[in-house]
């Protein structure tokens, strides 16, 4: 990939979901969620929302699903998400992703329903409850 490909695709990663909070106000938070869910039990405006059934980099692949952990984007079409838990509260969905790439981490993100629909409002630190495990650790490797 080339530099202004790369720069291209790190604005629009940057750009699509709010920044981290540290100290999320109580609206913005999904407080005590509850009742764990599997991806597909989510309503499908959040599964498409978070990149289910999107191939690559926007991509997102089930918790026994293989994904790419690597910052390597080769011609291979493994998302670069991982789900790994999700609680439903009062009004929102707290959801829980491993995220591949350079900066391998775990983020959690709140979702809220608004006039639009369902959408990404916060991301937080995950608490150790929301952390689920992947089913197996299958990662994708990028092939030519």
């Amino acid at each position: 990939m080339n530099k202004p490909g790369l720069i291209a695709l790190l604005l629009a990663a940057a750009t699509q979901f709010p920044a981290h909070a540290a100290d999320l106000p109580a609206s913005a938070d999904c407080v005590k969620p509850a009742l764990p869910f599997l991806l597909d039990e989510l309503p499908a405006e959040i599964q498409r929302l978070l990149g289910r059934g999107t191939a690559g980099v926007g991509g997102l692949a089930d918790r026994d699903e293989a994904f790419n952990a690597t910052d390597a984007i080769g011609h291979g079409s493994a998302p670069m998400s991982r789900f790994r838990w999700a609680g439903q509260g009062d009004d929102c969905y707290a959801v829980t992703l491993e995220r591949g790439g350079f900066a391998h981490y775990v983020e959690t993100l709140i979702l809220r329903r608004g006039e639009g629909g369902w959408r990404i409002v916060a991301t937080r630190a995950p608490a150790p409850d929301e952390m689920g495990m992947p089913e197996r650790t299958t990662v994708a490797t990028a092939t030519k």
